[in-house]
């Protein structure tokens, strides 16, 4: 009887060992699995953006996240929130015309210029401010008065000119910005070319209106 008795209390310590370990492995497992879950890095602040990001940097970022989805408006309106905290850097205003593409973006343009920018930023605004001093010519109205006409399109067409001249004398210079010169020179070329055709268009244009 005895030994039944001390075989039946060795069967039910193991069977209770058994079920202890049994209900501690989920445990054992509930812990590794939240070892494994990594805590989310946190972006510094820092206004300098020296050790971290500062506010107007995440401003640019999150502007450049709508402009990659195409969604210009709301873009245009980060970019002008970062001009509102960094009025002095040429940056924004860069950005923003980008991003505005209507008729106030040369106005954008040319407001940046006067801030300061690292070379690529200021030979990126000076390069858009001709493309949109030559698209402002291309738009020259043509039905203006023929006496008024030819002196008015000379005039547009010699400031993208210009523009064109400035562009590529500062990346002579500025070994940083971005070199698009055979860019710039190509415009000049077509342009004196346009001109030409301008102006004898509108020798006909004026005996046109005189008869």
């Amino acid at each position: 009887m005895r030994i039944f008795f001390a075989t039946l209390l060795t069967a039910i310590t193991l069977t209770s060992a058994g079920a202890l370990a049994a209900g501690a492995r989920p445990k054992e497992a509930s812990g590794a699995a939240e070892a494994k879950v990594k805590p989310q890095k946190v972006v510094p602040k820092d206004p300098q953006n020296v050790r971290g990001i500062s506010a107007y940097e995440e401003t640019i970022a999150r502007g450049k996240e709508f402009a990659g989805r195409k969604d210009w408006s709301a873009a245009a309106g980060v970019f002008g929130d970062a001009i509102a905290m960094a009025p002095d850097d040429a940056r924004g205003y860069l950005l923003l015309a980008q991003a505005k593409r209507d008729a106030d973006v040369l106005e954008i343009v040319e407001k940046g210029r006067t801030k300061k920018g690292t070379e690529p930023v200021e030979a990126k605004l000076m390069f858009v401010r001709a493309e949109l001093l030559e698209r402002k010519a291309s738009l020259t109205p043509t039905n203006a008065a023929a006496a008024d006409f030819g002196e008015a399109l000379k005039t547009v067409w010699d400031q993208s000119v210009q523009a064109w001249g400035a562009y590529a004398a500062y990346v002579t210079t500025h070994t940083r910005a971005p070199d698009y010169t055979a860019t710039a020179d190509a415009r000049r070329k077509a342009i004196a070319e346009r001109g030409v055709r301008e102006q004898q268009y509108s020798v006909v244009r004026s005996k046109r209106d005189n008869k």
